[in-house]
């Protein structure tokens, strides 16, 4: 089996491996290609030759920046690339600040920049993926879930998988809290990437909902998978995906990004003094841990295993609603529990969503489809409804200074008229 790897020159890279050696003994690897951009080389030269490190020959690792020659008749590709690298990230959170706005990489209106940014890059290298093989795609790529939207709703290629690594750290803490296996536990778990919510627990065939609201109840502080006061997990019944503080504490989470450095100037300091580890490192340092994206090794390497056997294990994957969620609509692009079988993903019925987190799901969803239509159209228009939708938008009073500046500052990257 071939896997290659766009944006192989990322410092997750090393994890990335990890996982694949994990499951070298389930599925037979025989070589993962790291490909990356020109303004990447350094960086992929660094990766390259650590994860030759860490691999040891159980398998073979190749580095190329020339994608044709990484996607040639392999069997899973994955997408880890970052479109405006860092420097764009530092930009999705500072311009908007400008205009007392959220700033965040992958909501809001960093989001909005973010997305327009990849969607060429994305229709790049899915027409290549098409040309030379038949390989199915899994997408870290942010923002993860609109990127799915894109590809599924408007390319049309369908061998595309969104993955996120919040829904897998979920598993994780409710496995902790309850003793339980993550393979015991069953989530009615739906919405957008970053933007989901859980409504009941289940644990082999036990509804075990009830004991975990109560342990919020008692002591909110120990239990790791809510970051909302107790109040409102109790009225909602529901659980919430952290990436909602900033639709719903937005005066205090904008407070917060105020007061701190930006991440994305964090996460430049943690490359650096990564790569300089990297270049003499035999495994994987516990200094990867502050870059973030716990988990997302195991996300991926586990998806590709169950894909290859058939094991038919659940995944909670970025994909087509098709009766999922019973008052949605079968094409949205949801995060949603997925059996996996015969090379494939099929989503799982689960029922009607909560009005509350249909208020929400709609909207979002209309501004990623307007979105992406800006795109497709090149068309400011577009663009301009889109972030009028959006709740973490501007308002009219300021929607078109602040789409003109964002445009001046992603020349080259985005174009519209």
């Amino acid at each position: 089996m071939k896997i290659a790897v766009i944006g192989g020159g990322s410092t997750y890279t090393p994890e990335l491996i990890k996982g694949l050696l994990e499951i070298q003994d389930d599925v037979s690897i025989d070589s993962v290609w790291l490909c990356d951009v020109e303004e990447g080389q350094t960086k992929l030269e660094i990766i390259f030759e650590f994860v030759k490190r860490l691999v040891k020959e159980r398998f073979k690792v190749f580095k190329t920046l020339k994608p044709e020659e990484a996607l040639m008749d392999t069997d899973f590709v994955v997408f880890q690339f970052r479109p405006g690298f860092l420097k764009g990230r530092e930009l999705d959170e500072s311009l908007p600040l400008k205009y007392d706005l959220i700033g965040q990489e992958t909501t809001g209106m960093g989001g909005f920049s973010s997305a327009l940014r990849a969607f060429p890059i994305v229709e790049k290298y899915i027409d290549l993926v098409e040309k030379h093989s038949k390989a199915t795609v899994i997408n870290f790529t942010n923002p993860s879930g609109h990127v799915t939207e894109f590809v599924l709703n408007y390319l049309k290629f369908e061998r595309f998988i969104g993955l996120c690594n919040v829904p897998i750290n979920l598993l994780k803490n409710i496995s902790e809290i309850l003793n339980c296996d993550m393979d015991d536990i069953f989530l009615k778990y739906y919405g957008l990437n970053h933007l989901t919510f859980l409504e009941r627990i289940y644990v082999k065939d036990k509804d075990v909902t009830e004991e975990v609201f109560e342990r919020v109840n008692v002591n909110p502080s120990n239990i790791p998978i809510t970051d909302f006061p107790k109040w409102l997990i109790s009225s909602l019944s529901m659980f919430l995906n952290p990436y909602l503080r900033y639709y719903l504490m937005r005066e205090t989470m904008l407070k917060k990004i105020k007061e701190k450095e930006l991440r994305a100037r964090e996460v430049m300091k943690i490359e650096k003094e990564l790569l300089d580890i990297y270049k003499k490192a035999e495994e994987i340092p516990p200094e990867l841990s502050k870059r973030g994206g716990s988990m997302y090794s195991t996300a991926a390497a586990h998806l590709i295993r169950d894909l290859v056997k058939g094991s038919g294990r659940v995944h909670i994957l970025n994909t087509r609603n098709e009766g999922a969620i019973s008052n949605l609509p079968d094409d949205y692009v949801l995060e949603i529990p997925c059996y996996v079988r015969g090379g494939k993903v099929f989503p799982i019925s689960m029922g009607e969503a909560d009005e509350f987190a249909l208020a929400f799901i709609h909207v979002i969803k209309m501004y990623e489809r307007l979105t992406i239509k800006a795109y497709l159209n090149r068309s400011k228009d577009y663009a301009l409804k889109a972030i009028l939708i959006h709740p973490l938008g501007p308002g009219v009073e300021k929607a078109r200074e602040f789409l003109e500046d964002m445009l001046s500052a992603n020349k080259g990257w985005i174009d519209l008229e």
